[in-house]
């Protein structure tokens, strides 16, 4: 099974000349990985990942995939951990004069709020160019995104989501999900959300979502962000949400208060391809708070920087160093390093964590190369090496 997985690129290749050879256009990428680390004993692991389009000469209907194969090579798995489906679906598109599209199967969905994956159908109706309605319905995804899917009554997921853009330079969003098991709904959201370009070099934010199992507001949040010129932008935000905890958790046994989060940042291009950016965050819970600090200097190749937590979250201070350099034409090198020295509660001593990644990266025409190299020093681990390969090819 070992090497039969190994030869998915060269089968993904002739499958597409096959393919085309037959007027069906066939794009995508397969993936091998190996990622080799050790826990309480070696693990080598081989990832093959598989995504792709075909799409039929008529232009309507394509079939899409997203999915995972693994082996490894000290230890037995079971098919949940070896086989994961994380997109497998029929899209029927451009139907009824261009208003309707349908897609069938295993897909991720973000109606106006969060979703996840969805086993079931998801249909587009647009009326015209500005307004549409969507609707979809069927099961949530099983978490581990195996090859399986939950009973109807046990995980079923109904909702749809108005949407209206162009208008004003403007977008707007109405929407409503349930979730639902054999015996009631155990989550069901409804909200709006709003953004805006209509004043010149002024983007806003607004959205709005209601908890309706649990009779409270799931989550407000009001985002500004300004392009003063072409060298400086500022944004803040204030977001307010409670936690999300289904009717049938375990959680619900929890006393659930919300959290405030200020945040307030900028950028500013010093020199050409170079600018410093600093961010701000405050975060406010019943009776505590938390307070964060991050400054950077970015280019095209990588970044440096600086941060800076303390409050009801922890203690942290560390820096930060990500760098890529094309040393030859298509080889790039680059290095990621962060040092950190934290602690959780006041009461303890102040701890020190060292990350590094190493990677080199090459590029030839259709194929991708990248190997990588991981190593972490902290309290828990004198050394915790880790290795990382990929092999790509589009097509």
């Amino acid at each position: 099974m070992k090497n039969r997985l190994h030869l998915l690129p060269l089968l993904m290749f002739l499958l597409a000349g096959a393919l085309a050879a037959q007027g069906i256009s066939f794009h995508g990428s397969a993936r091998n990985s190996i990622y080799a680390y050790e826990s309480d004993k070696s693990h080598t692991r081989f990832f093959q990942y598989l995504n792709f389009t075909a799409v039929s000469p008529c232009k309507h209907l394509a079939l899409n995939s997203n999915i995972r194969f693994l082996t490894d090579a000290n230890q037995d798995l079971d098919n949940d951990l070896r086989f994961r489906a994380f997109a497998l679906n029929l899209e029927a598109k451009n139907l009824l004069h261009n208003r309707l599209n349908l897609v069938f199967g295993r897909q991720f969905l973000h109606p106006g709020t969060t979703l996840g994956a969805l086993d079931g159908l998801n249909a587009r109706y647009a009326f015209s160019q500005k307004l549409s309605l969507q609707l979809y319905g069927g099961v949530e995804s099983i978490s581990s995104r195996a090859f399986k899917v939950q009973k109807l009554e046990d995980a079923t997921v109904l909702g749809g989501m108005l949407q209206a853009k162009k208008i004003y330079s403007s977008a707007a969003q109405l929407f409503y999900l349930r979730k639902a098991d054999s015996d009631a709904a155990y989550w069901q959201i409804a909200g709006a959300n709003f953004d805006s370009d209509l004043i010149p070099w002024f983007h806003l934010r607004l959205q709005s979502h209601y908890d309706l199992e649990n009779e409270r507001m799931h989550r407000l949040l009001f985002n500004a962000s300004r392009s003063f010129n072409d060298k400086l932008a500022a944004f803040l935000e204030f977001k307010q949400q409670n936690p999300q905890v289904y009717a049938n958790s375990y959680f619900t046994i929890f006393e659930v208060k919300p959290y405030s989060r200020l945040r307030a940042g900028a950028d500013y291009e010093l020199l050409p391809g170079i600018a410093v950016e600093a961010q701000y965050h405050h975060l406010m819970l019943d009776q505590e708070s938390a307070d964060r600090l991050l400054l950077s200097l970015n280019n095209d190749d990588g970044s440096l920087g600086l941060l800076y937590e303390t409050g009801y979250t922890g203690d942290q201070i560390s820096a930060f160093f990500n760098y890529g350099y094309e040393v030859l034409p298509r080889l790039i090198a680059s290095l990621y390093v962060d040092y950190s020295r934290y602690r959780t509660e006041t009461v303890y001593e102040y701890d020190d964590q060292l990350a590094n990644a190493a990677r080199l990266g090459y590029t030839l025409g259709r194929w991708n190369v990248i190997a990588e190299y991981q190593w972490l020093t902290n309290r828990f681990a004198e050394s915790d090496a880790r290795f990382l390969n990929h092999i790509t090819y589009r097509w």
